[in-house]
């Protein structure tokens, strides 16, 4: 970690205060970073991290409190003059455009121009391949944005923000869709940028992430300064405790071996072409399993197509036993299946609809009488999946947009819920939750499997999968190399398997 002085901060916000109608969402906040340092800022979803992010980055305006830019008072007026400023955010929801090359996401709205005025594109791909080296990154700055995966999304945005040089970076979740490897390569790259006087504002959810780079500490709770510490002086109790005001018992909720009952879901010798081969792999009922891998496993594929997203070239999937051939994922839900995606705002809800309407989405025939929807019953049982997971929704007749990344993946949970699925395919279930929310969400997956639900969880977290998981099968390029029951979980053997010929 680096010594910090006392040289004038980078980005300060002073006395910040914020309100929506009668709720306070910040109050009296003061933050700063200096060159060369990291401070992380960390809190629960719904603590106010989000709407100071906004503040930062000129999306909204403080009712109280001034906010200083390189040592002098401004007033932004959005992303664009914030950028101008020498202020740069990554997002942790990505905004890539699909259609367009990697170079030209990357330099969007920045492209560099030759003597005509006209875009460089050799500059362009030049520029863009140093910046993807930059971050360790194998991709190609030919490669169309829709190729890639999320991983290597949230690599692209980070390049697209340091493509404009900027003084201050503001990091909101960067490591939440990567994996181990591409964990340790960003944090390397932000240590680089640390070293070249750079001031990085670091959120996470990761509190292993934010004890080993930052230098400083503020923690929100409720839209307050809960707690502030320097370099050495937390660790993750501290951090929960001040996080939540509470401490939290175990880190993962108590597990018992299953008492396995039929394959409720089973892949035998499935392959597709250029993707995955020889897959064989059952789900049992009452059973959680886990896919590890590194980026590039295909395991999502594999997930995709266990859901109707992707036609299998060979081999058999079998529902309760019955051989099934989806047509689409339609058929995948009559079947019984559901499936959480890591991209919850893209595929997993309506964010122009409330959180009712994303509760009740799959189950509207019940909640009708003659072909009209019965908002007292939708509300009823919206309401009742609301309190049982948890979800912290002050105005859930409102879009489901305006909750917290934790509280929308509880949405995403309760709308498979309330349909009743036997099989759960649930890929990062924790991605962008804060400590408090993960242990719902890992309770609420342990009491589907009680209920003798079979489910099949993807993360990019093996601490996760270890801990939630009766069994893990790894993956390594497109084929599974190992499976190990709960007993017999030993990480080195794990990473070994994810990285076998």
């Amino acid at each position: 970690m680096s010594a910090i002085g006392a040289a004038t901060p980078l980005l300060e916000v002073r006395g910040i205060g914020k309100r929506f109608g009668a709720v306070a969402a910040l109050q009296d906040v003061s933050f700063d970073v200096r060159p060369g340092e990291v401070h992380a800022l960390v809190g629960e979803n719904g603590a106010g991290k989000s709407t100071l992010l906004a503040i930062v980055n000129g999306l909204q305006q403080p009712d109280e409190g001034e906010l200083f830019l390189l040592g002098r008072p401004t007033r932004l007026a959005g992303p664009l003059q914030a950028r101008r400023s020498g202020l740069a955010l990554v997002h942790q929801e990505l905004a890539l455009c699909p259609n367009m090359t990697v170079a030209e996401n990357l330099f969007l709205g920045q492209e560099p121009r030759n003597a005509l005025g006209r875009i460089d594109g050799a500059l362009m791909h030049r520029r863009s391949a140093e910046l993807l080296k930059r971050l360790g990154a194998r991709i190609s700055p030919q490669q169309r944005a829709a190729t890639l995966s999320l991983s290597e999304r949230q690599l692209v945005e980070i390049g697209k923000a340091l493509a404009g040089q900027p003084r201050v970076l503001v990091l909101d979740e960067p490591t939440a869709s990567l994996t181990d490897e591409h964990v340790a390569l960003l944090l390397q790259t932000v240590e680089r940028l640390r070293a070249e006087g750079l001031g990085i504002v670091y959120v996470s959810h990761r509190l292993e992430e934010v004890l080993r780079i930052a230098d400083r500490i503020t923690v929100l709770r409720d839209g307050r300064v809960a707690a502030r510490f320097g370099a050495g002086e937390a660790n993750e109790q501290k951090l929960i405790r001040a996080m939540v005001g509470r401490e939290l018992g175990e880190r993962f909720p108590p597990r018992q071996a299953p008492a396995r009952g039929a394959k409720l879901i089973e892949a035998v010798g499935l392959g597709l072409r250029g993707r995955y081969r020889g897959i064989d792999l059952a789900v049992h009922a009452g059973e959680i399993v886990g896919i590890a891998g590194l980026m590039g496993c295909e395991r999502e594929s594999v997930i995709r197509t266990l859901f109707g997203l992707h036609a299998p070239d060979e081999g058999e999937l079998r529902v309760r036993g019955r051989p099934m051939r989806f047509a689409g994922v339609g058929d995948a839900i009559e079947a019984g299946i559901a499936y959480l995606p890591a991209d919850r705002k893209a595929e997993g809800l309506v964010l122009g609809m409330s959180v009712y309407d994303n509760l009740t989405l799959g189950t509207l025939a019940p909640l009708s009488r003659l072909g009209l929807v019965s908002r007292q019953r939708q509300q009823r049982r919206g309401g009742a999946l609301i309190e049982q997971l948890r979800i912290k929704a002050p105005a859930p007749h409102r879009g489901v947009v305006n909750l917290s990344g934790g509280n929308q993946q509880k949405v995403v949970l309760g709308k498979w819920m309330a349909r009743g699925a036997d099989v759960w395919i649930v890929e990062e279930p924790t991605r962008g939750v804060d400590v408090g929310g993960k242990q719902h969400i890992w309770e609420a997956l342990h009491g589907l499997s009680a209920e003798g639900k079979a489910i099949l969880v993807v993360s990019s977290e093996l601490p996760e999968l270890m801990g939630l998981c009766d069994r893990i099968a790894v993956m390594s390029r497109g084929r599974i190399t190992g499976e190990f029951e709960r007993a017999a979980f030993d990480p080195d053997a794990i990473a070994r398997c994810a990285v076998a010929a």
